[in-house]
């Protein structure tokens, strides 16, 4: 009887052994997708972080991720709203105000992007040219103080480039 007792145990102990070892080859199967979804998850950070600095627009909200397994993970951005590219102003007045409306719609959607004046007045400037970048350029060099104060910053562009300011209605 001892000898099927022991043949019992064997036979248990080998059942054993290759549970343990199927259930370390699912283990690293995991581990692998897994790795393969963290390394998408920072893609999608970082493109995210580069479409808030406003160098790249934001995937396609509920774009599909693909992972090693037949299941690919379903990626959902939230407050994503796709926007039409900036154009650059280059001080021509009859383009200010929608130069302003563009950038204004980027705060709106992208709020965490712009959380304070000198960001929104760095974005605006980085998409200056022409005669515009002209004036941005002493503003920069002389570190003046509408580059901290959006309103401000706003206003005295109005006044240098906006329609009304040319005599023009």
């Amino acid at each position: 009887m001892e000898t099927s007792e022991t043949d019992q145990l064997a036979q248990l102990l080998g059942e054993l052994r290759a549970e343990g070892h199927s259930a370390r080859q699912e283990t690293n199967a995991l581990r692998r997708e897994l790795i393969v979804v963290k390394e998408h998850t920072n893609d999608l950070a970082r493109q995210l972080l580069q479409a808030q600095a406003g160098h790249m627009p934001l995937p396609a909200i509920g774009a599909s991720v693909p992972t090693q397994s037949s299941n690919p993970v379903q990626v959902v951005l939230p407050g994503a709203i796709p926007l039409a590219p900036r154009e650059r102003f280059v001080g021509d007045p009859k383009w200010f105000a929608v130069f302003m409306n563009q950038c204004r719609l980027h705060f709106l959607c992208r709020p965490g992007a712009f959380p304070n004046d000198p960001a929104k007045v760095a974005f605006v400037l980085s998409y200056l040219s022409g005669s515009a970048a002209d004036w941005s350029i002493t503003l920069v060099n002389q570190d003046d103080p509408l580059l901290r104060d959006f309103q401000e910053f706003q206003q005295n562009m109005e006044k240098l480039f906006a329609r009304h300011s040319q005599g023009q209605v």
